[in-house]
């Protein structure tokens, strides 16, 4: 039998002991795969959602993404690690060894990069909406 988890907590906590800086970090980072809705107003995704987890701020990761949008969960990753943040595995799955489970996808994006195609979607969804 193998474990895997549906979801991840990115605790705001570095490994140290010691909140993470700025405070709305969750909200930025799920700020990623967030949308304006048909009335204009910010929604985010249902993978990435920032959330406060026993008084400390956090962002609540669904590896689902991990199928569905291998850079930005790769991205997410990648800024828990480079910040040393705790990372918490919830919702364990239990699977048979015959059956298959997805292998790990490795996506290597800049961060710059990737902060651009962000930036631009933003701006077309905007410039879209706007009538122009």
């Amino acid at each position: 039998m193998k474990n895997q988890y549906k979801e991840l907590l990115i605790l705001g906590i570095t490994i140290e002991g010691r909140p993470f800086r700025p405070s709305d970090w969750s909200e930025r980072l799920c700020g990623a795969l967030a949308i304006y809705n048909r009335n204009g107003r910010w929604e985010y995704s249902e993978y990435a959602q920032p959330v406060i987890y026993e008084g400390k701020i956090g962002v609540h990761v669904k590896t689902a993404l991990k199928d569905i949008n291998p850079a930005m969960y790769q991205f997410m990753m990648d800024f828990a690690y480079n910040n040393q943040l705790k990372v918490i595995p919830t919702g364990k799955v239990t699977y048979l060894e015959e059956s298959p489970v997805p292998e790990e996808t490795e996506v290597a994006w800049s961060v710059t990069k990737l902060t651009l195609a962000l930036l631009l979607h933003q701006w077309k969804i905007r410039f879209k909406n706007t009538g122009h």
